[in-house]
């Protein structure tokens, strides 16, 4: 990323990285805070959902800035973003080559993958656990398991509103890896 104010402990993420967006970018500055400081979902499920993105889409200098930087997330909230990035980073990609590879006796195939965080929701409700997961398969681009995540979100009650605001902290946290490399 552009300069990087020094990290310090229980500061402003959001702060700190709009500072270190260029100009040309003001649209994704601007996004930056309405989205996690305005997104309509509890803080701290906005920051997780944003520890979630950053890591999916290989931004690790932004993953560890909202780690140290955001006192609202507690160790076991960061804990299961970091698990939903990590079986999304598995899930997003084998789920699509099963898909693609085109061979039907495949798709009804167990994956034979250990998923086991699954079960116990990465230590945090299932509800905020498919929130997480589903910020990492937006960014990992995988439409069965968008489509899954967002499913299993509107029967735990999620709002179309509350949705669009994952979506839109997926969208906005990777476009920032993009303009503040």
């Amino acid at each position: 990323m552009n300069q990087i104010n020094p990290i310090t402990i229980g500061g402003d993420w959001v702060a700190n990285i709009k500072e270190s967006i260029p100009d040309h970018s003001k649209d994704i500055k601007l996004n930056l805070d309405a989205v996690i400081n305005r997104s309509g979902l509890d803080l701290v499920d906005a920051h997780a959902c944003a520890l979630a993105a950053a890591i999916t889409s290989g931004n690790g200098e932004l993953a560890f800035e909202i780690q140290m930087n955001s006192p609202l997330m507690n160790a076991v909230e960061r804990e299961a973003a970091k698990t939903a990035a990590s079986l999304m980073g598995q899930n997003n990609v084998w789920y699509p080559f099963v898909e693609m590879a085109g061979d039907e006796s495949m798709k009804g195939l167990p994956a034979g993958l250990r998923m086991n965080a699954y079960a116990t929701h990465g230590g945090v409700s299932k509800k905020k656990f498919e929130m997480y997961s589903l910020a990492a398969s937006i960014v990992g681009k995988c439409h069965f398991c968008v489509k899954a995540h967002y499913d299993t979100l509107k029967a735990e009650g999620m709002t179309t509103q509350e949705l669009m605001s994952v979506g839109r902290i997926a969208a906005v946290v990777t476009a920032i890896g993009k303009v503040a490399p």
